[in-house]
């Protein structure tokens, strides 16, 4: 029975030896000097070699980024449930039965003690006034639907308003940063 790789490897290596000189006459010697059998394992080995090179650099990362672009896509459509049952359970849920705090407590006073009952877990990171009314609240790692009870919490109790919010996502799920405007409600 012939060996179907007999002489493969010779033809491999007169046409990278043409390509690539006198840099590789010493391998190409080394190689020609081997029995048949030991140049067929030789270029069998090469062979092998090559196909693992070009699934690690090609193949491997292909598959790797589309499980990464997978889990992406899950995070995103859970986010997307997430603020779907968020706005159904604001939409729908009953009143609050609290009165609204006195407006005679400051914007920054009203805030601070939404903070502080429970709701939101964590005090912000940072609070700023910004005029008699207006004041900037930052928010770092916390829940995201947490922060949208504690929002809820600030317009039916507090008589805050959220003017305006800026949310990131963190990547840890469900964790998002939030910078916000509050406004009292006239």
């Amino acid at each position: 029975m012939a060996n179907p790789f007999a002489g493969l490897g010779a033809r491999l290596s007169t046409a990278i030896a043409t390509q690539l000189g006198p840099r590789l006459a010493p391998l190409r010697a080394r190689y020609d000097a081997l029995q048949p059998r030991e140049q067929t394992l030789v270029s069998v080995a090469g062979v092998l070699i090559a196909a693992f090179v070009a699934y690690s650099a090609i193949w491997q990362p292909f598959a790797r980024s589309r499980v990464r672009l997978a889990e992406e896509l899950a995070s995103a459509r859970a986010i997307a449930n997430s603020l779907a049952q968020a706005e159904v359970d604001l939409r729908f849920s009953a009143p609050q039965t609290a009165a609204i705090i006195s407006s005679d407590v400051s914007l920054l006073t009203a805030v601070d003690q939404a903070s502080k009952s429970g709701t939101l877990k964590k005090p912000p990171t940072r609070l700023q006034p910004d005029g008699d009314n207006q004041a900037r609240v930052w928010l770092e790692d916390v829940e995201f639907e947490v922060l949208l009870r504690w929002m809820q919490e600030l317009q039916t109790r507090y008589g805050v308003r959220i003017d305006v919010a800026d949310i990131e996502k963190q990547p840890t799920p469900g964790l998002v940063n939030a910078r916000l405007a509050v406004v009292r409600a006239q």
